[in-house]
């Protein structure tokens, strides 16, 4: 029964008998704590739902940042490797233009040795 039509009801037969009046407001009450009831299920029933959607996005969250952190440990890895490899090209590098460096210097030398040596002979033989 709806609240209003009891309402209605009990203004329009203000000539009724007590028992009669007692009797709907009686209804009108439990009608009253029904729909508290109901509003307040429905109410249970919204903030549980809020609190399973607030917790399900949590979880994909917290599975959004694992999955960024392995990402991030991954990438960090790959640039360390990259930079170890970069660092050991640089040494290998080096280690070669050394050993040109001494070959060329040994060449020098060899070449001005020959150079003083025939000085030295065109000097003895004149």
């Amino acid at each position: 029964m709806s609240l209003l039509c009891l309402f209605v009801a009990i203004f329009l037969f203000t000539d009724m008998s007590a028992d009669l009046e007692i009797k709907l407001l009686k209804e009108t009450i439990l009608a009253l704590r029904e729909e508290l009831e109901k509003e307040k299920f429905e109410e249970r029933d919204h903030i549980q739902a809020a609190v399973a959607a607030a917790n399900d996005e949590i979880r994909h969250l917290r599975a959004s940042i694992v999955e960024l952190r392995e990402q991030l440990e991954t990438r960090e890895i790959q640039h360390e490797e990259q930079l170890r490899n970069v660092g050991l090209q640089h040494e290998r590098e080096k280690a070669d233009f050394h050993r040109t460096i001494k070959t060329l210097r040994d060449k020098l030398e060899q070449l001005h040795e020959q150079l003083r040596m025939q000085a030295r002979q065109r000097a003895a033989a004149k």
